[in-house]
This record gives C-alpha cells, structure tokens and sequence, in this order.
C-alpha cells in the first residue's frame, strides 16, 4: 500500500488528509484550456452572422470536400 511508504501522512489531521488529497487531485487535472483570442472569436461571430444572414451561401461538408478533392485531383 502506498500510505505504508509515506509514513508521515498517516500522522496527518483529517483536515490536512483532506487537504492532500485536494492538492494530488489538482496535479491529476489537466491543464486548464486557454481562452480563444479576441480575434478569433470576432472572427467566428462575423461568420456565423453571415451564415444566419444569407445561409443558402452554406455547403454541406460533404460538398466541400468533393470539390476539394476533385480540384486536387482525386
């Protein structure tokens, strides 16, 4: 058992056991995801008005990606 090779936390209060366990579970976390850039999010919100503005300018991913396809070649 792990508690068996670090003696001293038996000898912890309830309350610092408690802390301990907080503190490895921070550490288990992983990192926090950044916020987006400015520029992106108004980016993403001018295009997503003009899709609610004109939505039939839109193509279907499947579309997209057979005319990416074809203008490549494949």
């Amino acid at each position: 058992m792990i508690l068996d090779q670090v003696p001293a936390v038996q000898k912890l209060s309830a309350e610092e056991k408690w802390q301990l366990i907080d503190e490895l579970w921070q550490q288990l976390l992983p990192p926090a995801i950044p916020e987006p850039q400015a520029e992106i999010v108004h980016l993403l919100e001018s295009r997503l008005a003009e899709y609610r503005e004109n939505p039939a300018m839109a193509a279907p991913w499947a579309e997209v990606k057979a005319r990416l396809r074809a203008a490549r070649g494949e």
